[in-house]
């Protein structure tokens, strides 16, 4: 018998599952998310078989089928609220499955046909013909376009993508290459390439690689590639960003490729398009023509399905799709849980033309405004960014602006700092309030004076001691009293990426207003791996970092948001929920999905 029996008060919950499809991993996985969210011990059992309901392994070793009698048994603080959200879970199995999958939900297809495993890079399902690509360097003989023009017109290209910061952070690079020359700028920039192998910005020269590949391409007369009409799976040794803005017009269904590390910028463009993609080690593959299903949550190409596997997947597309239509239809109505729980869906923006996209998506305000954008090759004046600012503000009640986050693999031409052995850990985010005081000084000042008749929510980035926060805020009152200015309706408050902020919850409590998590730093730090690393992974769904944000939620009064990539997952909704999160802030494409998915929990 278990200590806990003496000493705890178990609480018990005989249930007789009404499953038609058995608890395959899917289910599995989200009893044991349930499980982790609460702090007692729960176990599950059936007949002399029990299974800790936090290993998704035993749960699915127990071998649970439709008409099973179990027994379900909660010990400790949270034991009642554990087995209450569990049994609320498995009522609703009963329901068809394809009213509760997402696109990144379809892990539970069991292939007939021959499959070849990968790495997961981007979730969902595809079908389609295989389509080799492969991009060859030019000879000068093919370049019939000069330099020059070349260059302006990329500078051009790259502009019009510009509301997408990865593009914008591409046109950066662009200007700051010296170019006297076509052989000029490519030596630059093999310089540069060289100067990143095997760093931990190694997976930066991916971006230094399209630029090259953009300039080329103008220079030799070609715009775009041809791709085939019909629904086609990409296969490529290499996937840059700007592949993936030309390759989402097309009838492209998904891709696999050689080597993509899945927080690379290509991977995320990927993920913003819901293209489903996964690495594979594609030497082996030949060009045939035959129909291959692409399954991006569990790393499979099924190079030949059977009629009963493309049964099953055309199954899961149509449901899908299906969803899919219908969260657009109601993209504007607000998020509620099947209990009745509101969650507030801001967006993630950049500039002017992803507010107004956002907008359209159905947000209810801006969770996480970059002024990055603003930042680029030259210094924005004062008035450049107050007319930004003001622009963005008056499109909604409410609006959180984070204070500039460069420093790290984020550099400035005009913004001078020191050479870093690790400059994730050195000068950046609101440590350039030490450094750069008259940078930020200007942009609060800017953000105050574009202050409209909403809520106006300022946030400093990589804050990790509460003096840090302290010093910043003083400088905003500082100069709303100096230029008479009011502070009604502006709240200060953090971005939640250092662990020592865990650790001073007490103290921070006492002096912000909100906390904004941003998982993608966190995660980071957390595992000390770099997000983008080319070789190192952090699991998204790492108990660890809902853990931390359980703590956060636990521990404070203060509105607690998401605003990092884990708030545009699906998957992890139903977490966040049971951890009491009620504001999401996400990328404008994934607002209806993630919407209706927080309708099914």
């Amino acid at each position: 018998m278990n200590i806990f029996d003496f000493f705890s008060r178990n609480n018990i919950a005989k249930i007789k599952l009404n499953a038609p499809h058995g608890i395959h991993l899917r289910p599995s996985a989200m009893m044991a998310s349930i499980a982790k969210a609460h702090p007692c011990k729960v176990t599950l059992s059936k007949g002399d078989k029990q299974a800790n309901l936090k290993d998704m392994n035993a749960i699915l070793a127990l071998g649970l089928q439709d008409g099973d009698d179990v027994a379900i048994k909660a010990y400790g603080k949270g034991s009642q609220e554990a087995l209450q959200a569990l049994q609320n879970f498995l009522s609703t199995l009963a329901i068809d499955e394809s009213k509760l999958e997402s696109k990144n939900d379809l892990q539970d297809i069991n292939y007939e046909g021959t499959a070849l495993k990968g790495k997961p890079v981007c979730g969902g399902i595809a079908v389609g013909e295989p389509y080799f690509y492969e991009v060859r360097d030019l000879d000068d003989s093919e370049l019939i376009v000069n330099f020059d023009n070349s260059y302006e017109l990329a500078l051009k290209e790259l502009e019009s993508l510009s509301n997408n910061d990865i593009f914008a952070a591409q046109m950066a690079i662009l200007k700051s290459i010296p170019h006297a020359s076509y052989e000029d700028f490519i030596s630059n920039i093999k310089k540069i390439i060289a100067s990143l192998q095997d760093t931990q910005n190694q997976v930066k020269i991916a971006d230094y690689q399209d630029i090259v590949r953009r300039v080329d391409r103008i220079m030799k007369g070609n715009h775009l590639a041809v791709f085939p009409k019909t629904p086609f799976l990409l296969i490529v040794d290499e996937l840059l960003p700007s592949d993936i803005a030309n390759l989402a017009k097309e009838n492209i269904q998904g891709v696999i490729t050689r080597d993509l590390p899945p927080r690379s910028h290509a991977a995320l463009l990927l993920k913003s398009h819901q293209i489903p993609a996964i690495s594979l080690d594609i030497t082996s593959l030949k060009p045939v023509n035959t129909t291959m299903i692409l399954d991006g949550s569990q790393g499979l190409l099924v190079t030949a399905p059977t009629k009963s596997d493309l049964s099953k997947t055309n199954k899961k597309i149509s449901s899908y799709f299906s969803k899919s239509k219908l969260a657009n239809d109601k993209k504007h109505e607000p998020a509620i849980t099947k209990n009745g729980k509101y969650i507030k869906i801001l967006a993630n923006i950049t500039d002017v033309a992803s507010a107004i996209e956002a907008k359209e998506a159905g947000c209810e305000g801006i969770g996480l405004l970059r002024t990055e954008f603003l930042f680029c090759e030259n210094r924005p004046t004062f008035d450049e960014q107050v007319k930004a600012y003001k622009s963005i503000f008056g499109l909604f009640d409410e609006v959180t602006v984070r204070t500039l986050d460069v420093g790290g693999d984020k550099k400035l031409p005009y913004l001078t700092l020191q050479h870093e052995e690790n400059p994730f850990l050195g000068i950046r985010g609101v440590r350039l309030f030490e450094t750069h005081l008259e940078i930020m000084e200007e942009q609060l000042l800017a953000i105050l004076k574009a202050k409209q008749s909403g809520v106006l929510k300022i946030m400093f980035p990589m804050v990790a001691t509460v003096d840090e926060f302290n010093y910043a805020k003083s400088i905003a009152y500082a100069l709303a009293a100096k230029h008479e200015l009011s502070l009604d309706g502006i709240l200060f408050g953090i971005m939640v990426e250092v662990p020592s902020v865990l650790f001073l919850i007490e103290e921070f409590n006492k002096v912000v207003d909100f906390y904004s998590v941003g998982t993608n730093d966190l995660s980071q730090y957390l595992f000390a791996i770099d997000r983008t690393h080319s070789t190192l992974t952090i699991d998204p769904q790492s108990s660890v970092l809902f853990d931390a944000i359980k703590f956060l939620q636990d521990r404070t009064a203060k509105p607690v948001s998401i605003c990092g990539e884990l708030a545009s997952d699906s998957q992890a909704i139903d977490r966040l929920t049971q951890i009491g999160i009620d504001t999401l802030s996400v990328t404008p494409a994934m607002i209806p999905t993630i919407k209706a998915r927080i309708r099914d929990v």
